[in-house]
């Protein structure tokens, strides 16, 4: 091969090692039969402007997250401006590379957004050394997510899904309270509640859930515009529009050419820990995200995918490494685009690669930029809890879809409550400044107990067991309770625990009604988070199962045809069966994906 060949073959395994192409890493699950338009589904014109559009409104209003840090920071007019178009640049450069299936993204409809939990970040480096170490910062903590993504994979058997429906829940709780304020009015704690406000985004809720329950599946699609679209006339005939919008929009430009601030060549020590911190949180938000998003797209989701997870990361590094060469503001992804995905039940990413296109656009139209942060409060606070309120439930899906045992109560109950403290009294003014970002939202705390709790609780569980069968026993009772017991200590899915059981103890009674074994047969069993492994160990003959489909009558033939009806029933019936020995003893090994 010519020394270019080489290096091309060279530099090939290189990105696939750093980066893994999506080649199988997307599970093609069943399809959940409320979808109108699934993940790789073609979308109409008209109907895909329209629910792109959606999403680039909803993301662009999260632009507040800069402009509060800019306020606090007391950037001139100029510097804002310039901070909130490079932002959008790369916010819709990193929603197409999310969407789109590469191997820099999750290839599900996944939009970015600036990131809430960044503003501390942000105010220290702005205050420390203006937008050129804001933007050294970002684009460092761009580089360390791509390091990071290579920990999502190696972290799966850390993330079962009790772990992530924590994580989802609380992702549900963390935007309930902004989102009571909004559709309160109450600008802070101490304020009171507006009726006007509570009115609009009263209004704004039920017309998007009546839309989303009783409305054809046709308009569904537009149930989020439509509650927006009236909510904002209802706020402006109440007056709780904002103050000085036709000011603001008349002094922007119709358009103009974004204007880049160059990083710093420089990182302060001090900013050190809070951006180490904002990596991990954005682990964990990314990994709720792909999960909520997951579960969307597939009626069958056992576990979470974790390499569209490490792709997930990866396309939010580069993300942030583009808000850093610009001088924007972190970004991640957004929880409120699950909500309306949700609500539209249409899940195809050429939604997600249309709204990063019309994000991107926005860019340069600065007085379009102003128009959508200038959505009403009370209408964003109606929009967040329709979000809030999917969120809650479908963490709640994912925690009882496993066999829940005292330690894993213990973990849900106690991350939970640890999570609602955060909401509940107020801690974060009584910790450490570079640990706030920690106990800024119920979902960091929550997520991270949750994680700690679940490397606490895994001490003492044996991943393997056995336990050998009595002589007496009935096969499928043994088998039910060996299973179950085995089942709840470990979490495993009910359903594949249910499977499993006259399977094995199918198995039970091929071994010891047809004379194979010659003495004591031990029942062992054994998981790892993806597969539960069963196996029947005992001294006798091995099992032949026939090559070709046996007659129904074999089983009114001797006791050997009926052994190898049931060995080609068993066949058929697990996910993978072998029959050979193991240290010199015959074995029937039963696999079931979990």
């Amino acid at each position: 091969m010519p020394d270019g060949g080489r290096a091309r073959t060279r530099l090939r395994r290189l990105l696939d090692r750093a980066f893994p192409p999506p080649g199988g890493g997307h599970r093609h699950g069943r399809r959940p039969a409320s979808l109108v338009y699934g993940l790789n589904d073609p979308v109409p014109t008209p109907n895909l402007l329209a629910l792109a559009t959606q999403h680039a409104m909803l993301a662009v209003t999260f632009l507040v997250y800069p402009i509060l840090a800019a306020t606090e920071a007391g950037l001139p007019p100029e510097q804002t401006s310039a901070l909130l178009t490079a932002c959008t640049l790369s916010i819709g450069i990193a929603t197409i590379l999310q969407c789109v299936r590469s191997r820099f993204g999750s290839g599900y409809l996944a939009v970015h957004i600036p990131a809430a939990g960044a503003i501390p970040l942000a105010l220290q480096a702005l205050t420390l050394g203006g937008l050129g170490l804001m933007a050294a910062t970002t684009f460092t903590v761009g580089v360390a997510q791509l390091f990071v993504a290579r920990l999502a994979r190696p972290l799966r058997v850390l993330l079962p899904p009790e772990v992530c429906g924590v994580a989802v829940t609380m992702l549900g709780v963390s935007l309930a309270g902004p989102a009571l304020r909004r559709a309160l009015g109450m600008s802070s704690e101490a304020a009171g509640v507006l009726p006007a406000a509570f009115a609009t985004s009263a209004a704004t809720l039920s017309l998007i859930v009546a839309i989303t329950v009783f409305a054809p599946r046709g308009l569904k699609l537009f149930a989020m515009v439509a509650g927006a679209g009236a909510g904002w006339v209802l706020a402006v005939l109440l007056g709780v529009d904002h103050a000085g919008a036709a000011r603001a929009l008349a002094e922007a430009p119709l358009m103009a050419w974004p204007h880049p601030t160059l990083p710093d060549l420089r990182i302060a020590p001090s900013l050190l820990p809070l951006m180490a911190l904002l990596v991990l949180i954005n682990l964990v938000d990314v990994l709720s995200v792909t999960v909520s998003l997951e579960k969307m797209n597939d009626a069958d989701w056992r576990r979470a995918d974790m390499r569209a997870a490490q792709r997930a990361v990866t396309a939010c590094g580069i993300g942030n490494m583009l808000n850093g060469l610009t001088g924007g503001f972190q970004s991640g992804l957004s929880s409120s685009s699950v909500g309306l995905a949700f609500a539209t039940q249409a899940t195809a990413r050429v939604i997600g690669i249309t709204a990063g296109a019309l994000i991107f656009a926005i860019a340069f139209f600065p007085k379009a930029i102003v128009a959508l942060t200038l959505i009403p409060s009370p209408v964003i606070g109606g929009i967040l809890l329709y979000t809030s309120a999917y969120l809650v439930v479908a963490g709640m899906d994912l925690i009882v879809s496993r066999r829940l045992s005292e330690r894993r109560v213990f973990l849900v109950g106690l991350s939970v409550l640890a999570g609602l403290s955060v909401a509940l009294l107020p801690l974060k003014g009584q910790i450490p400044l570079v640990l706030q970002p920690l106990f800024s939202t119920p979902l960091t705390v929550a997520a991270c107990s949750a994680l700690l709790l679940n490397v606490l609780f895994r001490i003492g569980i044996a991943r393997e067991t056995g336990e050998e069968v009595p002589a007496e026993a009935h096969a499928f009772p043994f088998a039910r309770d060996f299973l179950e017991r085995q089942g709840d200590l470990w979490g495993a899915r009910r359903d594949v625990i249910a499977a499993a059981i006259p399977i094995v103890a199918q198995a039970l009674e091929l071994v010891s009604d047809s004379g194979l074994a010659e003495g004591p047969v031990e029942l062992r069993a054994r998981f790892d988070e993806a597969h539960l492994d069963v196996y029947l160990l005992y001294d006798g003959q091995i099992v032949q199962p026939p090559k070709e489909r046996p007659s129904p009558e074999a089983l009114l033939g001797d006791a050997q045809e009926v052994a190898a009806f049931t060995a080609y029933m068993l066949q058929r019936l697990s996910d993978h069966v072998h029959f050979g020995r193991s240290q010199g003893r015959a074995r029937i090994a039963l696999r079931f994906d979990h």
